[in-house]
């Protein structure tokens, strides 16, 4: 195996990872930590050029399709079988990162999902906690005052908040053909849900990652908001003054004992197939020593909140431990509790463009005037013009 490598990655997490790895091997380490949007539009570049491109690089599942098709990721199906850790690995996320008998990343994090709350206003308005439903949700959430928000549903997330809770019911944007499939009801629960959530007043519109955001979740003018495990450190980082005051539940189901388990976000480290054999050889012992390993997962969740994709790190303690922040909550019990519930979900090039689509048309649906069904059927059509694929 080589001695040196080259290695992009866009989340700042990596730094003890490498250090472990470079003191138990030896090996020189070229890091390069740039945002997410220039590491797809760099190694796509690279790959095409066939040259230039580094060892190893991070991306996320939503986008991995769009680098993999360029044709210039190498088929990892072979070294994973040889490693055996398929099973390792929750079934689900397989689907993600292969196309076909192919597979393109070594799972790095997996994000389950919750509702996290500010407990404590919710508490002030007597609001309960004992959630099963989006029904009961809503009920609860019209006893807030009309100047807080139950939810932050922001304009520019409403894409993510569908594909959250299509995920959350099965559906596929795409099928096994490449077809658009999201032309069902299970769209149309998730257009009408978030189109409710709208029209009963119960949501916050404030741009996602603004400070007038986290100014809200500070003061409690915003209670809620529906994302990935993640979420959990950047609450934890930008409103430390309100620990103890959070807590986070599964997704309401959309009906009596429907499912609760979704996804949202996650990546992987894929090697480009231009690399040298004893470049890729070293890359996937990298990638094989830190995402296959326990404690360098169970380090991963406890200094940084991701949540690991691998299945034997979640027998370590820190996945047992008490979150002051959230009240004492366990989350990683929680979270842990879903993962072999999450549906697999299918990506493809046309993601972004489709999730652009979806969310142009959200923001009629839920902020505006047209009727989910409406709505959902001009997603589909805009779509299957611009992607030029199918409809299932």
């Amino acid at each position: 195996m080589a001695d040196s490598f080259a290695f992009w990655e866009m989340s700042g997490s990596w730094d003890h990872h490498m250090t472990q790895y470079k003191e138990e091997t030896g090996v020189s380490i070229n890091h390069t930590n740039m945002g997410y949007d220039e590491i797809i539009d760099r190694l796509q570049t690279r790959l095409l050029a066939g040259t230039d491109a580094p060892g190893v690089a991070m991306i996320e599942y939503s986008s991995l399709k769009q680098v993999a098709d360029t044709g210039g990721l190498r088929d990892l199906s072979p070294w994973i079988q040889e490693a055996e850790i398929e099973k390792e690995f929750p079934s689900s996320i397989w689907e993600s990162v292969s196309s076909g008998e192919e597979t393109y990343e070594i799972p790095y994090d997996i994000n389950p999902t919750s509702l996290f709350y500010r407990n404590d206003v919710w508490e002030e308005h007597g609001v309960s906690d004992d959630i099963e439903t989006w029904d009961q949700l809503i009920e609860e959430g019209k006893k807030l005052p009309d100047d807080v928000a139950l939810l932050s549903v922001p304009s520019a997330a409403l894409d993510l908040y569908w594909r959250m809770l299509y995920w959350q019911l099965g559906g596929q944007t795409f099928d096994g053909d490449g077809n658009l499939a999201f032309d069902n009801e299970k769209s149309l629960k998730v257009f009408e849900l978030l189109n409710r959530l709208g029209e009963e007043g119960l949501t916050s519109d404030v741009t996602n990652w603004s400070q007038q955001w986290f100014s809200g979740f500070n003061s409690g003018s915003i209670t809620g908001y529906c994302s990935g495990a993640w979420f959990n450190s950047t609450l934890q980082e930008s409103v430390s003054d309100t620990s103890g005051k959070w807590r986070a539940m599964k997704l309401p189901a959309f009906e009596k004992g429907g499912p609760r388990a979704s996804n949202r976000g996650g990546s992987g480290l894929c090697i480009p197939e231009q690399v040298d054999d004893d470049v890729a050889r070293r890359t996937f012992d990298f990638a094989l020593k830190t995402n296959a390993n326990a404690e360098e997962m169970a380090w991963l969740f406890e200094n940084v909140g991701n949540f690991s994709a691998y299945k034997p790190a979640y027998e370590e303690d820190v996945f047992d431990q008490e979150f002051e922040f959230f009240g004492g909550q366990k989350l990683g019990q929680l979270w842990i509790e879903q993962i072999e519930n999450i549906p697999p979900h299918r990506f493809t090039v046309d993601t972004p463009t489709v999730m652009d689509i979806i969310n142009s048309e959200l923001r009629k649906v839920v902020y505006g005037d047209t009727s989910p069904k409406d709505g959902l059927e001009n997603a589909v059509k805009d779509a299957k013009k611009q992607t030029n694929r199918g409809v299932a």
